[in-house]
């Protein structure tokens, strides 16, 4: 019976290892409480000097968790020249594996978009763990997907499209620590806050959020977290050009919960137009865990709980749902249904379902 305990994992992430956490920095850090396990960050751009470049940068995060980097030896753009590439990395990483007398290796990636070959690494369990919808667009998923163990996906949707490929496949919500459950604080001032703690990307609909903010100079919104993307909108905010809007930059994850306890209002506007972009969001359950009112828009995985929510793409509709919220808040008992969803998506009941899933 294989528990998620005293192993060595290997997690493959498509961001690097930093203030900011997405579902796979919260796996490592929860899977390190119980195991050794190493962050494999994206790689460094390639250069002709990275031939000679160190096997891997490492750094120490926790106890039992090591943040690592590598560099890319050959450009990937293309096809036999990332498999040579790959050839080279998998040996670096062996090489330092290998150094730190690490054997029976889990092989849990969660960018499948690389490092398509965990057999050089003599890995014991394979898991593909799909969080975004790809579309197979990248030949390393059709790959990992035929090789992996076991296959979990975020939601039904990015599910279905890899029961094409395997019947190994298991729908896994995202997560939460339990540390993310807070006691709600009432808010001591007249003016109301709206939190968005989260990266601001091509992925956010700013028309969206440009109206929202024109439309309640009275609340006072605040933007948590990353600046991704170079537009009217962001650059307005990051200048303080909005007087009812501050950007505040990065913030460790560990702090961001207190954050969303001082907030009134949580939103979260993607642009739905973009591939995968409607069908879930990791921050969704750090705001719900604290029972927090979230106006967003619609998002498939969600549709479930939608009357805990103020979902909606209508930017009309959801003015006139924010009004009255404003004006004559909300039934009580939403505060308790909302914190006991998140509660069953913590990291305690969602891990105990993947070691049921590997056994």
């Amino acid at each position: 019976m294989m528990k998620l305990e005293n192993k060595n994992i290997l997690i493959i992430s498509g961001e690097a290892w930093g203030p900011i956490w997405f579902s796979k920095h919260n796996y490592a850090w929860q899977l390190s409480k119980k195991n050794k396990v190493f962050f494999l960050n994206p790689p460094k751009k390639f250069s002709l000097f990275n031939i000679f470049s160190p096997n891997l940068d490492s750094q120490p995060i926790a106890p039992n968790l090591t943040a690592l980097t590598y560099k890319n030896v050959l450009p990937v753009k293309y096809k036999w020249l990332n498999a040579l590439n790959e050839f080279y990395v998998f040996k670096k990483l062996r090489r330092y594996f290998e150094s730190q007398n690490i054997s029976k290796l889990i092989f849990w990636t969660f960018d499948p978009i690389r490092l398509s070959a965990p057999e050089k690494l003599n890995s014991s369990f394979v898991i593909l763990h799909a969080v975004d919808k790809y579309l197979f667009s990248y030949p390393s998923e059709e790959i990992l997907c035929h090789k992996a163990d076991i296959v979990f996906c975020v939601s039904k949707e990015i599910a279905d499209s890899f029961l094409k490929y395997t019947s190994k496949v298991h729908i896994i919500p995202h997560a939460i620590p339990s540390d993310e459950f807070l006691t709600p604080k009432p808010n001591p001032k007249n003016k109301l806050t709206a939190l968005f703690a989260g990266t601001l990307d091509l992925r956010m609909d700013f028309e969206y959020l440009n109206y929202i903010i024109q439309k309640f100079p009275d609340i006072l919104f605040r933007f948590i977290g990353k600046i991704n993307i170079r537009n009217e909108f962001v650059k307005k905010l990051a200048d303080g050009g909005f007087v009812n809007a501050v950007f505040e930059g990065e913030k460790p994850f560990e702090e961001v919960k207190y954050d969303v306890q001082n907030a009134d209002l949580c939103i979260l506007f993607k642009d739905n137009s973009l591939n995968g972009n409607s069908i879930s969001s990791h921050k969704m359950l750090q705001y719900l865990a604290q029972g927090k009112p979230v106006f967003c828009s619609e998002l498939s995985q969600h549709k479930e709980i939608e009357d805990l929510l103020y979902m909606t793409n209508d930017k009309y509709k959801l003015e006139k749902l924010l009004r009255t919220f404003v004006e004559h808040g909300e039934n009580g008992d939403l505060v308790a249904k909302r914190i006991e969803y998140a509660k069953r998506h913590s990291f305690d009941t969602i891990l105990k379902k993947i070691e049921q899933l590997l056994n």
